[in-house]
């Protein structure tokens, strides 16, 4: 009995500890959007190539100047603030002697201690070790560098055995250094800064005479103006071209008319990529309005101007309209004007504005 009564009280302690213990941070990757691989080969790796008649080529978008091969990074995902991630490159490298050639093809690099793979032949292989690996930050992005690459011995295999060198390349080979330098197309936003919708003075007139008031709700503050305001929440991504990416906000808004209907804009989140302010709405009393809605566009959003500073990794957004689109107006007519059109699509509502930080 005794023995039963401790198990458990065993187990509760372990509970309250996993609760109370900090949970591991996520990493936060950015998708690549531009960059380079750079190969550089050593003088004593191309002599001895070139002691036995191997040439090294660029082909298929990669470009050879010197000793360096240049490759296209093509896709991939970075963590700037960890130093992490992979980047997979365009282009061939081909190792050929005579009419015989091995294709180095899909080159990726890793932040590893085996920073290159590549498809060769049918299959995979890990090309080259690397003796020290290091990452700094380049404005929103990210350059790796790996020196003291040596040849594997998968790698020395290959080419010996393809290209008919016979014991020639040995594992360990010295090949030379890589860098790779990407830039994000968006990157993750610090849950810092706010972002401000300065409402329209015609579209506020609006409101007043119908006698609907707008009532922030914590987090969502309402200033003079006037204007709401939200906090940039966790997990929210921003592209330094204001093209993309998804900026979560705290709060929520409501929209009351005492005696009538409630309008509750609830989730608010910016969509560059669809240029719109979308959010799940609740309307009530329901019936007869429709109540909850899942999450749509609620405003239209045109194009304003942003402002990227690599530098501090700070994205300035200014001069965003937002306007009322077909069915955000026809809500608003149903509940605060009895279904007359006061309120019309493409109505400017007001002016978005944000100063946003990359981690």
């Amino acid at each position: 009995m005794w023995g039963e009564e401790v198990r458990r009280v065993l187990v509760l302690l372990l509970l309250v500890v996993s609760l109370a213990a900090p949970q591991a941070a996520t990493a936060a990757y950015d998708p690549v959007g531009n960059g380079v691989v750079n190969l550089t080969f050593s003088p004593e790796f191309r002599s001895l190539l070139a002691r036995h008649q191997v040439k090294i080529q660029a082909m298929a978008g990669a470009t050879k100047r010197g000793a360096k091969i240049v490759l296209p990074a093509s896709q991939g995902e970075v963590d700037p603030p960890a130093g992490t991630g992979t980047v997979e490159s365009g282009g061939l490298v081909v190792f050929s002697a005579g009419t015989r050639k091995v294709k180095l093809r899909q080159i990726t690099f890793e932040a590893k201690h085996t920073p290159l793979i590549a498809k060769v032949g049918g299959g995979q292989l890990k090309i080259v070790t690397a003796g020290k690996l290091s990452a700094k930050r380049a404005g929103f992005g990210s350059t790796f560098t790996a020196v003291g690459l040596r040849l594997t011995s998968k790698l020395a295999q290959r080419l010996n055995k393809k290209l008919r060198l016979g014991s020639t390349l040995s594992p360990g080979e010295i090949v030379g250094k890589l860098t790779v330098a990407v830039q994000p197309t968006t990157v993750h936003l610090l849950p810092v800064g706010r972002l401000s919708l300065a409402l329209d003075s015609a579209f506020s007139q609006k409101l007043n005479s119908r006698f609907v008031s707008v009532n922030p709700i914590a987090p969502a503050e309402l200033g003079a103006g006037p204007m709401l305001s939200f906090p940039v929440e966790l997990e929210s991504t921003f592209a330094p071209d204001g093209a993309g990416g998804l900026v979560k906000l705290g709060g929520s808004v409501e929209l009351l008319q005492l005696g009538s209907a409630q309008y509750f804009w609830r989730q608010l989140q910016l969509e560059p990529a669809t240029s719109a302010l979308a959010a799940e709405t609740d309307l009530e009393p329901s019936p007869p309005q429709p109540g909850r809605s899942a999450e749509a566009p609620l405003l239209a959003v045109q194009p304003g101007q942003i402002s990227s500073n690599a530098k501090s990794r700070v994205i300035e957004v200014t001069g965003q309209t937002a306007l009322l689109p077909p069915t955000t107006a026809a809500a608003m007519n149903a509940a605060f004007a009895e279904g007359k059109p006061l309120f019309a699509a493409g109505e400017a509502v007001g002016t978005l504005s944000a100063v946003l930080t990359a981690e």
